[in-house]
């Protein structure tokens, strides 16, 4: 298990906090990034079976294992069967004539947990318990059920096609649910006999982003506008020609905070950032001191120039330690530049306070600007 940057204290106790809470935000990130392109070959790693993980898990905890009515032909012992009775047994002659049968026969119903379907979630369940149960909760209560529950009568390497063939019969809700799930989990797991996988982002800077985009507390005069698509975009001219080719993608800024008195353009940035070498680099500043200038061009046609607009950098940090307070530009020989060119706050958030949040769908990470 590999810690975020700047999230590891030493401490075990919370340390194996912040590791938790790593899993369950990458279950949340693998669930609302599913469209993204992951890798699944069941080796190279995929955060959004982490999601599938934890909603089996979940459902497990909520409602136990799948159980399904079964009706069972019985005697003389619940609901009777007139029909198969007549058919099927002698009837004696009684006081005035009438037939009178001393054996009825009858039906019962009764919850059956032996179908393939909770014989795989039984199955499943355990293997997620044996690797997971450590950011997992809240099922412990229900493991009589798993240990009552027979073993699916095929290999493993079936149990995905045994799913999918099963899939077309069912037809509650969570039957499905359940056929579904447990083939993702499956076939994210094929390469493996008891369930263990690789699994990760290969940049963790896209989920620092969309935890910052989704902790960070916003102002009730935030419109949360779609600012991306309101920013200018480069356009090519044809030479000789009214012919214009503009580029399909244009500026991405990653958060854009609105409040009463202006703005605040923010870039999550999963550096170190003790010093200028483990700090963005120029393309970095130079990115943002332009989407200043597209903001201020924007609001200014709208006629609307705010009073401020700030510029920040966040990086993860548990301590303020030897952080960096900010970036300006300078001449080579030290003097300051003209009021062209803004500085850049760098501000610090700790991992865990955003992990926290994240995985609670909170909102309260406070920008400490001065």
């Amino acid at each position: 298990m590999f810690l975020p940057r700047e999230a590891k204290t030493g401490d075990p106790t919370f340390d194996l906090q912040t590791a938790s809470l790593t899993m369950k935000a990458l279950a949340r990130f693998g669930a609302e990034t599913s469209k993204r392109n992951f890798a699944n070959d069941g080796e190279s790693g995929n955060p959004g079976v982490l999601s599938v993980i934890k909603r089996l898990s979940d459902d497990f905890r909520d409602r136990g294992l799948f159980s399904e009515r079964v009706r069972h032909r019985t005697r003389n012992s619940g609901k009777p069967n007139w029909t198969r009775t007549v058919t099927r047994e002698i009837a004696m002659p009684g006081y005035k004539g009438q037939p009178v049968f001393t054996d009825i026969r009858t039906s019962r119903t009764a919850s059956s947990s032996d179908a393939l379907l909770a014989q795989i979630q039984a199955a499943v369940i355990r293997e997620i318990h044996g690797a997971h149960a450590w950011w997992l909760s809240g099922t412990s209560s229900r493991r009589q059920e798993l240990l009552s529950c027979l073993r699916p009568p095929f290999p493993r390497t079936t149990w995905a096609s045994k799913l999918d063939a099963l899939l077309p019969s069912l037809y509650s809700a969570r039957s499905v649910f359940l056929a579904e799930y447990l083939r993702y989990y499956l076939r994210d797991t094929r390469k493996s006999s008891d369930g263990a996988f690789v699994f990760g982002v290969g940049d963790f800077h896209t989920v620092w982003e969309t935890m910052l985009r989704e902790t960070l507390l916003r102002s009730p005069f935030d419109t949360r506008r779609q600012w991306n698509a309101a920013l200018p975009r480069p356009v090519y001219f044809h030479l000789n020609s009214d012919k214009r080719d503009p580029r399909s993608r244009g500026m991405q800024t990653d958060i854009i905070l609105e409040d009463a008195t202006g703005y605040t353009i923010v870039d999550a940035k999963y550096y170190e950032a003790k010093s200028a070498e483990t700090a963005p680099g120029w393309t970095d500043i130079a990115k943002q001191l332009f989407y200043e200038k597209a903001l201020i061009e924007v609001l200014s046609l709208e006629g609307r120039l705010p009073s401020r607009i700030d510029n920040v950098f966040i990086f993860p940090r548990n301590s303020n330690n030897f952080c960096l307070s900010k970036v300006e530009m300078e001449h080579v020989n030290g003097s300051p530049v003209s009021d062209a060119f803004s500085s850049i706050e760098c501000v610090y958030v700790p991992m865990q306070d955003c992990l926290r949040l994240y995985v609670s769908r909170s909102h309260g990470i406070k920008l400490p600007i001065p």
